[in-house]
């Protein structure tokens, strides 16, 4: 029988704290005993500018340059950003090992309009996510993509929690509890 995802959907405004509030939930977990794996995307910043994006294994820890700020006549942006092919192929196969392993916790940090406009990127995680194959994850998506992102996994169980600067810093927490439950040691 397929078992039904539990999906935690962070969303809010460019640049409020998503991926820190991610971060901040695996801190939390990890440190009440869970395992957690997949894609961290924090900024990849230089001389106090963000300049690009990184991806970090959650696993190994190894962090690898996803993305750079575009310039004047950059083919293949996205965004503000143009991403790297060969960092994303292996962003993508650290999600396939992630989910191999059966972490208690998937992050995907994050799908945006590459995936869900595009196809490209981390789409293959979709169908990872739509299949019930991953208990639980959480997931980073743009606010105006929620209803795409939401359209393409109808079995999941969801919910989205909202970046805002009032709510950064309880809702790590709220995040794990919505996910877990409470769990005695």
């Amino acid at each position: 029988m397929k078992q039904t995802t539990r999906l935690a959907l962070v969303t809010g405004d460019i640049e409020v704290g998503k991926t820190t509030v991610v971060g901040r939930v695996v801190e939390l977990a990890r440190s009440r005993g869970y395992v957690c794996a997949g894609l961290w995307s924090p900024a990849h910043v230089v001389d106090g500018h963000k300049a690009g994006i990184q991806a970090v294994d959650l696993d190994s820890g190894e962090r690898r340059l996803l993305a750079q700020l575009a310039t004047e006549g950059t083919e293949m942006q996205i965004g503000r950003y143009v991403f790297d092919p060969i960092v994303l192929a292996w962003a993508n196969d650290v999600l396939e090992k992630a989910i191999v392993a059966q972490p208690d916790l998937l992050v995907i940090d994050e799908i945006g309009p590459l995936e869900l406009e595009q196809g490209g990127g981390l789409a293959p995680v979709l169908e990872h996510l739509a299949s019930g194959r991953v208990p639980r994850a959480l997931v980073v998506v743009r606010a105006w993509l929620l209803d795409a992102f939401q359209a393409r996994l109808p079995g999941a169980l969801m919910a989205t929690f909202v970046v805002e600067a009032k709510t950064r810093r309880s809702l790590p927490a709220r995040l794990v509890e919505w996910l877990f439950g409470t769990r005695q040691e």
